[in-house]
């Protein structure tokens, strides 16, 4: 997978995510050994700098569709990094990693009812039906005091390139002309994070359009 960094076709998905990395340090600052996660791993390069920033230290968990993390992790076994695991989940239809989210979140209850994580970069379908479930675990599955990053808060189905109406008329049988024209990120994180006292808003240093936004649990 990794390969696919250099191939001019996915140079918009090339570069990691500069506010995971600078999230990722803050936590390294104070914990030597912090446990990470990422939701939804595109072709791998936040997976890659989350990796390099651990340097070998604590653990890293990659949450995506069966066949994405069973090729990444073989290419970051293939680069020394071994201190990451693995949550696939199938291509069926009802299957999502907000189901392996869950599961994992009523494992946690009882194995690690602090939280596992000490920080969470959730970059998945950026869909209310996706990632609504994905942000109710997330918040559970997070440790006191870690950072909670969500991506694609200024995303939606009408700015799409590939899921537009004109490119894809199909998608009027899907969603309906609000949902196309809303950011679902957005109403996710105004429903379950903006007025939930315990976490607080991380400042990202957007002056304009916010693309991402960022949690810290209290």
């Amino acid at each position: 997978m990794l390969e696919r960094l250099s191939d001019p076709r996915f140079k918009a998905i090339s570069a990691p995510c500069k506010e995971a990395g600078m999230l990722a340090e803050r936590v390294l600052s104070t914990n030597e050994n912090p446990v990470f996660a990422e939701v939804g791993i595109g072709i791998g390069a936040t997976s890659l700098a989350l990796c390099r920033a651990l340097d070998h230290r604590g653990s890293l968990w990659l949450f995506d569709f069966d066949n994405r993390v069973n090729e990444l992790i073989v290419d970051l076994n293939d680069l020394g990094f071994h201190n990451v695991e693995i949550v696939g989940n199938s291509r069926r239809t009802f299957d999502s990693y907000g189901w392996t989210l869950a599961m994992l979140t009523r494992r946690a209850r009882e194995q690690a009812p602090g939280g596992m994580f000490d920080f969470i970069y959730l970059d998945g379908g950026h869909v209310y039906q996706y990632d609504t479930l994905a942000a109710v675990c997330c918040k559970e599955l997070l440790k006191p005091g870690g950072y909670l990053l969500v991506d694609d808060y200024d995303w939606t189905i009408a700015k799409s390139p590939t899921m537009r109406p004109s490119q894809n008329p199909s998608i009027l049988l899907d969603y309906t002309e609000a949902q196309i024209e809303l950011s679902h990120v957005e109403m996710i994180c105004s429903l379950l994070l903006d007025v939930d006292p315990a976490f607080e808003p991380v400042p990202l240093g957007y002056l304009d359009v916010e693309h991402r936004r960022a949690y810290r649990k209290r």
